[in-house]
């Protein structure tokens, strides 16, 4: 299990998009959230999380694209936490990082992309 960088230069432009505005937005949160709070050991569980989804979306694995949606959302929800706290612009900040993230990880291209490269994965394993 590494990051695949073969992978990551053949996809699309739209996932390639996507996978860079997840790791900009979770190194954001992940670093606002340790700012704000010192709290060293969600912020290292947070961040392994992350990486390892990272290391599985750069493998084009679709469950891993999905996984990265839903966290973008909650990424998005927590936002609501940073606003009502006065913290306006991390909040605004979040928005457009995750939400960017859930347009370009869900365009059609992108799902294309993921759902073709695991059919092929299927396919290899099945031999």
């Amino acid at each position: 299990m590494q990051f695949s960088v073969e992978k990551f230069k053949n996809m699309p432009y739209s996932a390639k998009m996507g996978f860079t505005l997840w790791v900009v937005g979770w190194a954001w949160l992940l670093a606002v959230y340790y700012y704000l709070t010192k709290d060293s050991d969600w912020t290292l569980k947070l961040s392994i999380a992350t990486g390892l989804l990272t290391i599985f979306i750069s493998q084009a694995q679709n469950w891993a694209r999905l996984i990265c949606i839903l966290a973008n959302i909650m990424g998005i929800l927590l936002s609501t936490y940073f606003y009502l706290g006065g913290f306006v612009t991390v909040a605004t900040v979040n928005v457009v990082l995750f939400g960017g993230g859930i347009y370009y990880l869900m365009v059609p291209a992108t799902t294309g992309y993921f759902k073709a490269q695991s059919k092929t994965a299927s396919a290899a394993d099945g031999k």
